[in-house]
């Protein structure tokens, strides 16, 4: 069963329906995904963590699909950025699975390949509470609707001004 898309009273501070919806972590580091599921659970959402890109694609291909992945850029193995050019490519059903890629780098080339690979949004770490569940809220509530292809129009128009290299 798919839950009916939240109203905006629904989401308020970032608080989801009572029908729950679910969110996916990736994160490498285990102390990153202990924080962000209690943040999360704590406003209602149902959160499942894992450690790398590798156990994020075998979920999202499972059922419950997540309805939200966030996931870290950095990681060992495969990371942020293959992960959502891997998601992007998958059945449509998956591939429309918004995504919030978090980064504790400060490199404006990294947020761009992440944001032109296909993620939805960007949060800087150490993570903007309200932020994240504003942000979270916010790419519930747009749902399955929205096209898989192109990234919430806030972020869309900060990656259209970052340069294309960084000169040192």
């Amino acid at each position: 069963m798919t839950p009916l898309p939240p109203t905006d009273s629904d989401l308020a501070s970032g608080m989801p329906a009572s029908n729950r919806f679910r969110i996916l972590i990736v994160d490498d580091l285990p102390q990153n995904r202990q924080i962000l599921s209690q943040i999360l659970m704590r406003v209602g959402y149902d959160v499942e963590a894992v450690s790398n890109g590798d156990d994020a694609l075998l979920r999202v291909a499972c059922q419950p699909r997540p309805d939200l992945i966030v996931t870290d850029v950095e990681m060992p193995g495969m990371d942020g950025i293959a992960i959502v050019t891997a998601l992007r490519q998958m059945p449509e059903v998956v591939a429309r699975i918004p995504v919030i890629a978090a980064s504790g780098s400060l490199d404006p080339i990294l947020k761009r390949d992440m944001m032109l690979a296909g993620a939805d949004a960007f949060l800087a770490k150490p993570v903007d509470i309200p932020l994240l569940l504003e942000t979270a809220g916010r790419l519930i509530r747009q749902g399955p609707q929205r096209k898989a292809e192109s990234p919430v129009e806030t972020t869309a128009a900060s990656v259209n001004r970052l340069p294309s290299k960084v000169h040192g």
